[in-house]
Protein backbone atom coordinates (compact mmCIF):
# COMPACT_ATOMS: atom_id res chain seq x y z
CA UNK A 1 0.00 0.00 0.00
CA UNK A 2 1.80 3.71 -1.18
CA UNK A 3 0.85 6.49 0.74
CA UNK A 4 1.47 10.02 -0.51
CA UNK A 5 0.84 13.14 1.54
CA UNK A 6 0.83 17.04 0.81
CA UNK A 7 -0.57 20.32 1.94
CA UNK A 8 -3.04 22.90 0.11
CA UNK A 9 -3.82 25.75 0.74
CA UNK A 10 -6.46 29.20 0.12
CA UNK A 11 -6.97 32.47 0.77
CA UNK A 12 -9.68 34.29 0.81
CA UNK A 13 -11.45 37.89 1.45
CA UNK A 14 -15.04 39.20 1.85
CA UNK A 15 -16.93 42.12 0.58
CA UNK A 16 -17.14 45.43 3.34
CA UNK A 17 -20.67 44.62 4.65
CA UNK A 18 -19.90 40.92 6.09
CA UNK A 19 -17.07 42.70 7.59
CA UNK A 20 -13.53 40.91 8.78
CA UNK A 21 -13.19 37.57 9.96
CA UNK A 22 -12.24 37.27 13.55
CA UNK A 23 -12.85 33.82 14.32
CA UNK A 24 -12.89 30.23 13.14
CA UNK A 25 -16.16 28.00 13.99
CA UNK A 26 -15.99 24.66 12.06
CA UNK A 27 -14.06 24.26 8.72
CA UNK A 28 -14.30 21.00 6.40
CA UNK A 29 -12.45 20.26 3.07
CA UNK A 30 -14.14 16.86 1.07
CA UNK A 31 -12.66 15.76 -2.18
CA UNK A 32 -14.87 14.93 -4.79
CA UNK A 33 -13.66 13.38 -7.97
CA UNK A 34 -13.52 10.80 -10.61
CA UNK A 35 -10.46 8.46 -12.13
CA UNK A 36 -9.08 8.37 -15.50
CA UNK A 37 -6.86 5.84 -16.67
CA UNK A 38 -4.51 5.60 -19.48
CA UNK A 39 -1.27 3.53 -20.24
CA UNK A 40 1.34 6.25 -18.95
CA UNK A 41 -0.61 7.20 -15.37
CA UNK A 42 -3.77 7.34 -13.42
CA UNK A 43 -5.15 10.78 -13.33
CA UNK A 44 -7.73 12.31 -10.41
CA UNK A 45 -9.83 15.20 -11.30
CA UNK A 46 -12.43 16.38 -9.34
CA UNK A 47 -12.58 19.63 -6.91
CA UNK A 48 -12.07 19.92 -2.60
CA UNK A 49 -15.42 21.42 -1.61
CA UNK A 50 -14.60 24.10 1.24
CA UNK A 51 -17.15 24.59 3.46
CA UNK A 52 -16.63 27.02 6.69
CA UNK A 53 -18.60 28.65 9.36
CA UNK A 54 -16.67 32.26 10.12
CA UNK A 55 -17.32 34.64 13.13
CA UNK A 56 -17.15 38.35 11.58
CA UNK A 57 -17.15 41.33 13.26
CA UNK A 58 -15.34 45.51 12.56
CA UNK A 59 -11.78 45.83 11.45
CA UNK A 60 -9.21 47.24 9.70
CA UNK A 61 -9.37 46.14 6.31
CA UNK A 62 -6.06 46.40 3.85
CA UNK A 63 -6.51 48.58 0.54
CA UNK A 64 -5.24 46.05 -1.74
CA UNK A 65 -5.53 42.36 -2.21
CA UNK A 66 -2.84 39.47 -3.61
CA UNK A 67 -3.91 38.37 -6.93
CA UNK A 68 -3.73 35.03 -4.85
CA UNK A 69 -6.63 35.77 -2.52
CA UNK A 70 -10.32 34.50 -3.38
CA UNK A 71 -13.14 37.13 -3.16
CA UNK A 72 -16.25 35.27 -1.86
CA UNK A 73 -18.83 37.04 -2.62
CA UNK A 74 -21.69 35.22 -1.61
CA UNK A 75 -21.28 34.60 2.12
CA UNK A 76 -24.19 34.11 3.95
CA UNK A 77 -23.71 36.22 7.26
CA UNK A 78 -26.17 36.20 10.28
CA UNK A 79 -25.19 38.63 13.02
CA UNK A 80 -21.91 37.73 13.58
CA UNK A 81 -21.56 34.50 11.87
CA UNK A 82 -21.02 33.62 8.41
CA UNK A 83 -21.37 30.90 6.32
CA UNK A 84 -19.50 30.13 2.74
CA UNK A 85 -18.56 27.42 0.19
CA UNK A 86 -15.85 27.36 -2.30
CA UNK A 87 -15.05 24.66 -4.64
CA UNK A 88 -10.83 23.74 -5.01
CA UNK A 89 -10.00 21.93 -8.54
CA UNK A 90 -8.32 19.03 -7.40
CA UNK A 91 -5.98 17.56 -10.12
CA UNK A 92 -3.21 14.51 -8.73
CA UNK A 93 -1.40 12.25 -11.14
CA UNK A 94 -0.39 8.95 -10.53
CA UNK A 95 2.11 6.37 -11.36
CA UNK A 96 0.20 3.91 -14.05
CA UNK A 97 1.00 1.02 -11.06
CA UNK A 98 -1.42 2.32 -8.89
CA UNK A 99 -4.72 0.21 -8.65
CA UNK A 100 -7.81 0.30 -6.89
CA UNK A 101 -8.81 1.02 -4.36
CA UNK A 102 -7.59 4.75 -4.37
CA UNK A 103 -8.62 6.47 -1.84
CA UNK A 104 -7.98 10.50 -1.18
CA UNK A 105 -8.94 11.91 2.15
CA UNK A 106 -8.25 15.45 4.20
CA UNK A 107 -6.84 15.76 7.25
CA UNK A 108 -6.10 18.85 9.27
CA UNK A 109 -8.20 21.56 7.92
CA UNK A 110 -8.11 24.03 9.98
CA UNK A 111 -9.08 28.39 9.24
CA UNK A 112 -6.86 31.09 10.43
CA UNK A 113 -8.56 34.95 10.48
CA UNK A 114 -5.06 37.50 9.37
CA UNK A 115 -6.40 40.44 11.20
CA UNK A 116 -5.89 42.32 7.76
CA UNK A 117 -9.63 41.11 6.03
CA UNK A 118 -8.23 37.59 5.21
CA UNK A 119 -9.41 34.41 5.56
CA UNK A 120 -6.85 31.22 5.18
CA UNK A 121 -7.81 27.62 5.09
CA UNK A 122 -5.40 24.75 5.12
CA UNK A 123 -5.37 21.12 4.61
CA UNK A 124 -3.65 18.06 4.38
CA UNK A 125 -4.11 15.88 1.56
CA UNK A 126 -3.45 11.21 2.00
CA UNK A 127 -4.01 9.36 -1.56
CA UNK A 128 -3.46 5.59 -0.63
CA UNK A 129 -3.15 3.25 -3.22
CA UNK A 130 -2.11 -0.02 -4.08
CA UNK A 131 0.65 -0.69 -6.57
CA UNK A 132 0.28 -3.50 -9.16
CA UNK A 133 2.81 -5.74 -9.06
CA UNK A 134 4.14 -6.29 -12.50
CA UNK A 135 4.38 -10.48 -13.69
CA UNK A 136 7.48 -11.29 -15.31
CA UNK A 137 7.11 -14.54 -16.77
CA UNK A 138 10.41 -16.27 -16.32
CA UNK A 139 11.67 -18.97 -18.96
CA UNK A 140 11.22 -22.88 -17.20
CA UNK A 141 14.46 -24.03 -17.15
CA UNK A 142 14.39 -27.44 -19.25
CA UNK A 143 16.92 -30.13 -18.42
CA UNK A 144 17.47 -31.90 -20.98
CA UNK A 145 19.12 -35.79 -20.30
CA UNK A 146 21.38 -37.00 -22.85
CA UNK A 147 22.04 -40.89 -23.33
CA UNK A 148 26.13 -41.51 -23.90
CA UNK A 149 26.45 -44.34 -25.26
CA UNK A 150 29.72 -46.48 -24.27
CA UNK A 151 32.32 -45.73 -26.43
CA UNK A 152 33.00 -48.67 -28.87
CA UNK A 153 35.90 -50.12 -29.59
CA UNK A 154 36.87 -51.21 -33.21
CA UNK A 155 39.96 -53.77 -33.95
CA UNK A 156 40.92 -55.72 -37.18
CA UNK A 157 41.23 -58.88 -35.97
CA UNK A 158 43.09 -61.62 -38.46
CA UNK A 159 42.12 -64.52 -36.76
CA UNK A 160 40.11 -67.03 -38.72
CA UNK A 161 36.63 -67.40 -38.28
CA UNK A 162 36.97 -70.50 -36.79
CA UNK A 163 38.83 -69.64 -33.85
CA UNK A 164 36.65 -66.71 -33.45
CA UNK A 165 33.84 -68.63 -32.65
CA UNK A 166 35.48 -70.79 -30.16
CA UNK A 167 36.33 -67.63 -28.56
CA UNK A 168 32.71 -66.47 -28.26
CA UNK A 169 31.62 -69.91 -27.10
CA UNK A 170 34.03 -69.63 -24.66
CA UNK A 171 33.12 -66.76 -23.31
CA UNK A 172 29.53 -67.06 -23.48
CA UNK A 173 29.99 -70.02 -21.10
CA UNK A 174 31.56 -68.29 -18.31
CA UNK A 175 29.76 -67.94 -15.19
CA UNK A 176 31.12 -64.62 -13.39
CA UNK A 177 27.70 -62.35 -14.17
CA UNK A 178 30.17 -60.56 -16.57
CA UNK A 179 30.46 -60.99 -20.06
CA UNK A 180 31.71 -59.18 -23.34
CA UNK A 181 30.20 -59.33 -26.75
CA UNK A 182 31.83 -59.10 -29.61
CA UNK A 183 30.40 -58.98 -32.75
CA UNK A 184 31.51 -59.91 -36.46
CA UNK A 185 31.04 -56.88 -39.32
CA UNK A 186 32.97 -57.34 -42.39
CA UNK A 187 36.18 -58.88 -40.82
CA UNK A 188 36.07 -55.97 -38.17
CA UNK A 189 35.95 -57.40 -34.64
CA UNK A 190 34.04 -54.38 -32.87
CA UNK A 191 33.78 -55.31 -29.06
CA UNK A 192 31.83 -53.36 -26.44
CA UNK A 193 33.24 -52.18 -23.12
CA UNK A 194 32.27 -52.20 -20.50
Amino acid sequence: MEKKQWSMEESFYFPEHAGVPTGVQSVTVTPRYTEERTEDSVRLTGIYHIAANVEFGEGLRAEEWDDSFILIDDVEVDGKDGYFEYAVPLNIDLPSVAESPLEIVTTQATGKSDGQGTYGVVWNVECTYTEAVAIVEEPEEVQVAVAVAPPIVAAIDSTPLDEMDEVLSFIAELTDGISTTAYRSNDVFVKNES
